[in-house]
């Protein structure tokens, strides 16, 4: 990951034993293992959790989706659009069916109201 050299671990050690001292270097050293090992942990879990993800079968639906985008067969993207399309229109219909009748109902209220 990154291209040190001797001389750079050097100057490193150098400064280090000029800031932190030698008396407290083992103590500062050990922090930093501690730490990095904290984070490399951390790191293999994320991509251990992303890793499992990715299995999930509804993830795998998406894959098979942008495969099909990639390799240009677009018939099975539009069977699988049309079919979850088709269920959202039926139901936003419903819906609305219900709602119009709700409205003409409230309608019919008002109108015999003013009648009467």
């Amino acid at each position: 990951m990154f291209d040190f050299g001797w001389q750079e671990f050097m100057l490193i050690a150098f400064v280090l034993v000029l800031v932190v001292g030698p008396k407290d270097l083992p103590r500062v050293l050990r922090a930093f293992t501690k730490f990095s090992s904290q984070a490399r942990s951390m790191s293999s879990e994320f991509t251990k959790s992303l890793r499992e993800m990715s299995n999930d079968d509804e993830l795998k639906d998406v894959k098979k989706v942008f495969q099909d985008a990639k390799s240009g067969d677009f018939e099975e993207i539009s069977e699988l659009l049309d079919d979850s399309i088709s269920k959202d229109v039926k139901s936003v219909g419903k819906e609305l069916e219900s709602d119009l009748k709700q409205v003409y109902v409230d309608s019919k209220d008002t109108t015999s109201l003013r009648d009467g």
